[in-house]
């Protein structure tokens, strides 16, 4: 590709700290990032579509199991890794892994969750879009669960578990530029200040949207995110497992 790019556009963030317990036994050896969908683990997915949109860096969050990630990410020669490592990652949830990796986020960067199946055109469709945005399935019908997203005139105006009223559901996939992860890691070190380190960092967005521009970006295909045996064989289904 040609011109600048912004190191949101090359540079990834991966969480994959966590034990997957809603998936136990099959992770009880295995981190659930490396659980295998269609040909090649969930990482596996993640990574080929980072290459694939010329990312030419990967930061990964670990934890459990650190060293099976390790070794499956020396397979991408295309990628340049570096390393945080979670020692509170049964104690701790996802805002604190990405507050670990603050120090590389400063020039901007794309987060991706480490356990979600998404279209890789997602990728392009972020770096096409100016400043800091969220992933949104607009579509989906939404229950307690999912992490929902409030949009007004085109912008992220809340996003949490609890919204009573949403547009949409965040799929796990992010970019946020140098202005939005300067105020992002602002808010990952208030919760960690005060010792909310088990808060999905979904809090931390929906502390940084009133003060910061924090756009949409809709996702049109199939994606999923696994957290239980049903997600898993959904997300086979999706790969054309039987």
């Amino acid at each position: 590709m040609s011109g600048v790019r912004s190191q949101c556009d090359v540079h990834a963030v991966i969480l994959a700290a966590g034990i997957g317990r809603r998936l136990q036994p099959l992770t009880d050896e295995t981190p659930k990032t490396l659980l295998e969908v269609g040909d090649r683990p969930i990482l596996g997915h993640i990574l080929d579509a980072l290459v694939a949109a010329d990312y030419e860096r990967v930061t990964v969050v670990t934890g459990f199991e650190a060293d099976q990630i390790r070794r499956f990410c020396g397979k991408y020669d295309e990628l340049a890794f570096e390393y945080v490592h979670s020692e509170a990652f049964r104690e701790t949830n996802n805002s604190y892994s990405l507050w670990l990796a603050r120090e590389r986020l400063q020039e901007g960067f794309t987060l991706v969750n480490s356990d979600t199946l998404f279209p890789p055109e997602c990728l392009d469709r972020l770096r096409e879009h100016d400043g800091s945005a969220l992933v949104v399935d607009a579509a989906k019908e939404l229950d307690e669960e999912e992490m929902k997203v409030r949009v007004e005139d085109g912008r992220v105006v809340g996003v949490g578990k609890e919204l009573e009223r949403a547009d949409g559901e965040y799929i796990g996939v992010c970019k946020f530029d140098p202005e939005g992860s300067e105020a992002l890691v602002g808010h990952l070190d208030d919760l960690v200040e005060a010792g909310r380190t088990n808060e999905w960092y979904e809090a931390a967005f929906d502390r940084l949207v009133p003060d910061h521009p924090l756009g949409i970006v809709e996702v049109h295909d199939d994606w999923i995110e696994i957290d239980d045996r049903d997600d898993l064989r959904a997300a086979r289904r999706l790969r054309g497992e039987d």
